[in-house]
């Protein structure tokens, strides 16, 4: 197997999130000016339903990709994938404004394809890579959610300039660091593949009998519900709140950058919280790594709940109660710090798994997809829903929600692993 450094691959992963970070954020705002300078009807449930389509498409699609990259090799999944992606952006500018909701819809479909391509390839050549050196995949996997994460906070912030000085011509920025991706992707040195040679119905056995394993079976609801709150806070749903005009004055985060200048401060603000998250994620890279799996997926859902009563109080701080803010921010760095060890453990656990079936690499990481795809599908749902009908505070009580049912799947998994090491 090839040693090669795998940064072309990272450094391709790392743009390709700052494409979608940046886009989440102008696509946010373009749905607010349309909804503002047009006759269009947009709402908080018609930004969920466009992620719901978004996420629904690749988890239909996030296994047969991955299947097919199994089969016939993971760089042309690397390679084409980004493309697909390309086209999407490119056609955002052109929408309809008379009902655009049914254009913004097929677009959503074309997005979901485009990451249902890369990501189960981007994962198996991960697991490739690190199956003769189990001990570096956990680092491996770090490095992989920290390029996600940064490349996020770094196009979160570009988004919002990007948007204050070109408008809806910012798209084409993002179309043309597409084509860096794909120069990346082809830099990624050529490493060793299982190929799968058997017939489709034999991989589809193969696949069902390896979700019906215990250890993967009980993960399967704490992953698709860590996924949710990432579709309810690192998506459009969050600009929309936050930038669109609220009469909600007992909520202070309802509408709070719905001023000018908006771009710049929200850049700021979530760009600030995801590059804080991608640093906590290097610290569990180099110092935890021998620390149990699932003790750290453990470790993660107190942060969730100490974030989540952070936020409420930032969000009903009151008048003249500014000095709390000494109590909150810090409260949901910790919060923040907390629950970033959930991504890389979750990966490194299903990296594992995947050593009994070297042939299905491909198709068993894309489960990450299709947990991807279920979670942030029903936390766009459920978001706009809960956002509607209360606000700000809906995002806070869909989290803690989330957050309970993950807890049970983990402490039962827990209790399964304890009782495998007995024996």
């Amino acid at each position: 197997m090839s040693r090669r450094s795998i940064a072309p691959l990272l450094i391709g992963t790392f743009i390709l999130r700052a494409n979608g970070g940046a886009a989440t954020i102008i696509f946010g705002f373009f749905l607010a000016q349309l909804a503002l300078h047009t006759n269009a009807a947009i709402t908080s449930l018609n930004v969920g339903l466009l992620a719901v389509a978004y996420y629904a498409t690749e988890l239909v699609l996030a296994p047969v990709m991955g299947s097919l990259s199994d089969r016939l090799g993971r760089r042309y999944f690397l390679i084409f994938g980004p493309l697909v992606g390309l086209i999407e952006v490119a056609l955002i500018p052109f929408a309809p404004v008379q009902n655009p909701l049914p254009y913004f819809l097929c677009l959503r479909l074309i997005a979901g394809t485009s990451a249902a391509m890369t990501t189960p390839a981007v994962l198996g050549y991960l697991a490739d890579y690190t199956s003769r050196d189990r001990s570096s995949r956990m680092r491996v996997m770090s490095f992989f959610e920290l390029a996600t994460s940064g490349g996020i906070a770094v196009g979160v912030v570009l988004g919002g300039f990007a948007w204050d000085h070109f408008g809806r011509f910012a798209f084409a920025l993002i179309a043309a660091l597409y084509l860096v991706v794909v120069l990346c992707m082809l830099l990624a040195p050529k490493i060793m593949q299982v190929i799968e040679q058997g017939n489709l119905r034999a991989v589809g056995l193969r696949y069902w009998r390896i979700i019906r394993t215990p250890r993967l079976f009980i993960f399967i609801p704490a992953w698709i519900c860590i996924n949710a709150l990432v579709g309810v806070w690192i998506g459009p749903l969050l600009t929309f709140i936050l930038s669109k005009h609220s009469n909600n004055h007992s909520q202070l985060l309802m509408g709070s950058l719905s001023g000018p200048g908006a771009g710049h401060i929200l850049s700021m603000v979530l760009g600030g919280f995801v590059l804080y998250f991608g640093l906590c994620l290097l610290f569990w890279a180099f110092f935890l790594k021998h620390i149990p799996r699932l003790n750290l997926m453990l470790t993660s859902i107190t942060g969730i709940y100490l974030a989540c009563i952070a936020l409420a109080g930032i969000n009903h701080l009151g008048v003249g109660n500014h000095a709390l803010l000494l109590i909150w921010i810090p409260l949901l760095m910790v919060g923040v710090f907390a629950e970033s060890s959930f991504a890389p453990s979750a990966l490194a656990y299903l990296a594992d798994i995947s050593e009994d079936v070297a042939k299905d690499r491909g198709l068993l990481m894309g489960l990450y997809s299709i947990f991807l795809g279920v979670g942030q599908l029903l936390g766009n749902g459920f978001g706009g829903l809960f956002a509607k009908t209360w606000g700000f505070d809906g995002l806070i009580f869909l989290t803690m929600l989330l957050a309970f049912v993950a807890l049970i799947s983990l402490i039962t998994l827990f209790k399964q692993e304890r009782k495998l090491s007995y024996r």
